[in-house]
């Protein structure tokens, strides 16, 4: 008899206590739905910097109770999105000049190794590139429209492939963790360039990486991911304060 068949049979609870801990998979979902429903409202510009979160209101407003609400807050004030004060509640991040510059240069820094990643082993193919390729279409298709929060949703998705073809699980890890930062930043500056240059720009991206042209690319991605120099973010957030509608 061996050590295994002295071991007891699992009993059904015992399976079901298992399969119970493994879950809950609806609740994380609702959680995650909330967390991505408070982003793109702040991409929109529902939500301004600084501007108060009230759980029971977005509880309301998205027809679920306030506890995947509440989990959501946290799990956005973990990835650096929302700030808990005392005696102030949760509210959205500040958006300083300093701050998305400091921002800036850590995604810059990631998506440049992840350009050299993808390319430590020759030219990349367009089976590699092809799951960006389709988030560059994605990006020209919503870009045509009006809503911000898809524009945003589709150039974040965009630069995340670049950073998961690198291969790097752990460069694309750090980048998904700042990447709802980005996603407000984006939010103010969405238009500070025309649409159709910056679907040229991640065309090229990709051309320069299938070609194998390294530095090309670099200067290129360099380019693409300047355009934060061109505004005053803490203006803008003092423009678009003025012109939202009170109550």
């Amino acid at each position: 008899m061996t050590a295994e068949s002295n071991n007891p049979p699992e009993t059904g609870d015992s399976a079901v206590s298992d399969a119970r801990r493994l879950a809950p998979v609806h609740p994380r979902t609702m959680v995650e739905q909330a967390a991505e429903a408070v982003v793109a409202a702040a991409a929109r510009g529902v939500f301004l910097p600084g501007d108060r979160l009230v759980e029971a209101e977005i509880a309301r407003e998205l027809g679920i109770s306030r506890v995947p609400v509440r989990e959501a807050l946290r799990l956005l004030e973990s990835q650096g999105i929302v700030v808990s004060t005392p005696y102030k509640g949760m509210r959205l991040m500040q958006v300083t000049n300093r701050a998305v510059a400091e921002l800036m240069r850590v995604r810059a820094a990631l998506e440049s190794l992840a350009l050299r990643e993808i390319l430590a082993n020759g030219p990349a193919t367009e089976a590699l590139l092809s799951p960006a390729r389709r988030a560059a279409q994605r990006y020209n298709a919503v870009a045509e429209g009006s809503d911000t929060a898809a524009i945003v949703a589709a150039d974040e998705a965009y630069h995340g492939e670049i950073c998961r073809l690198s291969g790097n699980g752990v460069l694309h890890g750090i980048w998904l963790s700042v990447a709802r930062q980005l996603s407000v930043v984006w939010g103010l500056g969405h238009d500070v360039r025309p649409k159709p240059r910056i679907s040229k720009e991640h065309d090229e991206i990709l051309d320069l990486l299938a070609r194998g042209d390294g530095d090309a690319a670099q200067a290129s991605l360099t380019r693409h991911l300047s355009w934060h120099e061109d505004l005053d973010f803490e203006k803008a957030v003092a423009r678009r304060r003025q012109a939202k509608p009170r109550g």
